[in-house]
């Protein structure tokens, strides 16, 4: 509010708006730049997907087999960055289990036992919030 007066400075409100404006126009090119970099691997899945389907292949089958593989590089790239006591945990848990760790139910437990994975700032700072 400006000193003696019943309203808003509107100097300040549009020096507000203008950073504002300048945040969005920084996102919107990020976003567009982001979008044309994964043209070209999108278009390389595209490629490979219709050269199965020309090839014959069953694609909702083959989607299933692609959607499993990811998630198993996913699980993969995880256990990858654990620090080196957690992944000592992480393969003893792994032979305690035995068959059992690679069956859903066992893998459900060892994710359910894998520590957090770090949270960003303003993810903690949302849970002060809660408290």
């Amino acid at each position: 509010m400006m000193p003696g007066a019943n309203g808003f400075d509107p100097e300040q409100l549009t020096k507000y708006l203008d950073h504002i404006d300048s945040a969005d126009d920084q996102l919107l090119k990020l976003k567009s730049e982001h979008m044309t970099a994964c043209k070209g691997p999108r278009g390389k899945i595209k490629g490979v997907m219709k050269e199965a389907r020309n090839a014959g292949l069953n694609m909702p089958a083959l989607r299933a087999v692609i959607a499993k593989h990811r998630s198993e590089r996913k699980i993969e790239e995880q256990i990858a960055e654990l620090e080196a006591d957690d992944k000592a945990d992480y393969e003893e848990m792994q032979r305690a289990l035995g068959d059992f760790g690679t069956s859903p139910l066992g893998e459900a437990a060892l994710k359910r036992a894998k520590p957090p994975e770090p949270q960003h700032d303003e993810d903690a700072l949302a849970q002060l919030g809660r408290g």
